[in-house]
């Protein structure tokens, strides 16, 4: 029998006891012994009010009635059989055609069920002692199947055997059936609480008792078997939040607990660190006092991720606005600086000592040009020419580029996949990219070691989704770049991606090389993250979306000297230096040059110039429009005119 059918057995033989004296109130009363239904009024009695025999049998039906019960006595020697009303009702019996009998009650048992009420009955009635207690089920004429305990206690008078038996039958259907539904809501509000990371607890101020839901033990990283106090949900705080979630109390109470407000726990097993949210609320009896307390504790840990990242991500583009919108103005002043070094260059004689000045100008302006390409690459505003390519043919084309950059001590291998997607990327953009991936790698493992790059077709699912919220589902390439070098700590890995962020000595590194190719990836609608710890290495991993289309082959490229001619070219440039550099240069090839220093003013140059104009060249942000809204505007007067931005 089961601790709860036990429980209920308990139960019901100190209600057989008090049903058996209030019983024996009413015989005493002149109630006859073989009575059907011994609830009915007796004849030829009378009584006050409320305290005859009717009163008494009114009273106990009710009792029974409310208590989902019926009493049933056998008396042994007269082998007489009296039911209570209740019990017809329950039995599904009708008092008027049913006798009480073994054999009545037996009719009334589930067919699944009778053998065994009847094996037990008799084993009983020879045994001549009570039959304890046993679950069972009635099967109604209507069909209607009801769940029942039977309970049997003997009465002995003297010294003799039992002379009677009493005995109840409960109903337990609506029980059962709200013990199911109780149980059932337990289910759900143990998988609600799974799925929204919410657990629950209560504080009993009387008993001390604390109760702890499921999900609770699994947020705070404790085995279920642990007996919850509160000193140990206190105990598992981080030392520096406990303030805040005790209002500043001197020692950890349950009725200190200030909510909501957000904390750290530590999970002993692991260490791991998890951030909740805490609520609570006081519990009152009628005249206000504190009888306890009852709270959750939310685990925003996921959350709290998602909102960091979108932090950096808004921190990221805050910076490469900045940085794009440095390296754009500088990139303009070093444009001049080119320029007029060029023409200084052609002016001057050939064995002139300024010759060599001027290279060294040239020297210093190209490696200031290379951060502002770093710094526009990162800003996602270098002005680029994406193709449909094979991401393996790329990669195995830098890959004699790398073997002499890695250096002999670090072992390189490339593994291309098999049958990879083709990618929409510049050709130029990827090969820096790798080329910045593998110097960081290298420079990570001064002593030696190992550099992976592998590609591979993957895609994107809800659950890529849920942990990267930039994501969206489908089909990917994937590019990885493994290292075995010296790894990084948590400390640093949030600015890993910021420009002019390095690890590296003074003069060493300039702290553009991993922005640059976050800006390259995000401008090529990819998506790039890492993973690395202290002493185990890096893995960047690189995903780029796949594009439908064959793979373009590579233009040759091909130079040709300056021949100059006598078109005419509009030129458009706000910057005052570039500007003046474009005009000179053009004129000093045999150029008709027409000026302009807005995009505005270009439109109405180009309406009164009576002759062609060959080409426009313009920048591609000017004070009152775009280079590309200036192109199209002349457009519609002249048709076909050649544009260079």
């Amino acid at each position: 029998m089961s601790a709860s059918a036990s429980r209920e057995v308990d139960a019901l033989r100190e209600r057989v006891a008090e049903l058996e004296r209030e019983l024996a109130r009413v015989r005493a009363s002149g109630q006859p012994a073989s009575a059907r239904v011994p609830h009915a009024p007796v004849s030829g009695t009378t009584a006050a009010p409320g305290t005859g025999p009717a009163a008494w049998e009114a009273q106990l039906d009710e009792a029974e009635e409310a208590a989902q019960m019926g009493n049933w006595i056998w008396e042994r020697d007269q082998n007489v059989v009296t039911w209570s009303r209740q019990l017809f009702r329950i039995l599904g019996c009708d008092p008027a055609t049913d006798t009480p009998s073994t054999e009545t009650f037996l009719a009334a048992v589930h067919p699944d069920d009778r053998e065994r009420m009847a094996a037990l009955l008799q084993r009983a009635i020879e045994a001549r002692e009570g039959s304890g207690a046993a679950s069972f089920r009635v099967l109604h004429r209507s069909g209607a199947v009801r769940d029942c305990l039977l309970s049997s206690l003997p009465i002995v008078d003297g010294a003799g055997p039992p002379s009677r038996f009493f005995g109840v039958v409960v109903d337990l259907t609506e029980r059962r059936r709200a013990a199911r539904e109780l149980r059932r809501s337990e289910r759900m509000l143990n998988e609600a609480q799974r799925i929204a990371r919410v657990g629950s607890w209560s504080y009993d101020l009387a008993s001390r008792d604390v109760r702890w839901s499921e999900e609770l033990y699994d947020i705070l990283g404790v085995a279920p078997s642990t007996r919850p106090s509160f000193e140990l949900l206190a105990s598992l705080i981080h030392p520096e939040d406990r303030h805040r979630v005790f209002g500043g109390a001197e020692s950890a109470s349950p009725l200190g607990v200030a909510g909501p407000v957000e904390c750290r726990v530590v999970r002993p097993s692991t260490g791991e660190m998890r951030h909740v949210q805490m609520a609570a609320q006081l519990l009152t009896d009628e005249s206000g006092a504190i009888t306890g307390l009852v709270g959750t504790s939310l685990d925003i840990t996921e959350r709290r991720r998602l909102e960091e990242q979108l932090l950096h991500s808004q921190k990221l583009e805050a910076i490469g606005r900045l940085a794009g919108g440095v390296a754009h103005d500088f990139n303009n002043m070093l444009t001049a600086i080119f320029g007029h070094k060029e023409l200084a260059v052609r002016k001057a004689k050939p064995a002139s000592p300024v010759l060599e000045h001027l290279e060294q100008i040239g020297t210093a302006a190209e490696r200031a040009a290379a951060l502002t390409r770093q710094l526009l690459a990162f800003a996602r505003r270098q002005l680029i020419q994406p193709t449909v390519v094979d991401p393996n043919a790329l990669v195995l084309g830098v890959e004699p580029l790398l073997r002499p950059l890695v250096g002999e001590d670090v072992a390189l291998d490339v593994l291309p996949g098999s049958e990879i997607w083709p990618i929409r990327i510049d050709r130029g953009q990827f090969e820096q990219l790798l080329m910045n991936l593998a110097v960081n790698a290298r420079d990570a493992m001064p002593g030696g070691g190992r550099l992976t790059i592998e590609t591979a077709n993957t895609h994107a699912g809800p659950d890529d989704a849920a942990r990267r919220p930039e994501i969206e589902p489908g089909d990917y390439v994937e590019l990885t770049v493994t290292d075995t070098g010296q790894g990084m700590a948590d400390g640093i890995q949030q600015y890993v991606f910021e420009p002019f962020f390095t690890t590296k000595e003074a003069g060493k590194g300039s702290g553009l090389g991993l922005a640059t190719c976050h800006g390259i990836v995000k401008q090529h609608g990819g998506h790039i993250w890492f993973s690395s710890a202290a002493g185990q290495g890096t893995r960047f991993t690189i995903w780029f979306p796949r594009v439908r289309g064959a793979p373009c082959e590579q233009p040759a490229r091909a130079t040709a000297a300056v021949i100059g001619g006598e078109e005419t070219v509009l030129v458009t440039e706000d910057e005052p230096q570039v500007h003046e550099l474009c005009v000179t240069a053009l004129r000093s090839f045999g150029y008709s040059v027409l000026a302009a220093r807005s995009g505005k003013e270009a439109v109405a140059l180009a309406a009164t110039y009576p002759g062609a104009i060959d080409l426009l060249v313009s920048d591609m942000v000017l004070p009152d429009a775009r280079g590309p809204e200036v192109a199209a505007a002349l457009a519609r007067a002249r048709a076909a005119l050649p544009v260079l931005y």
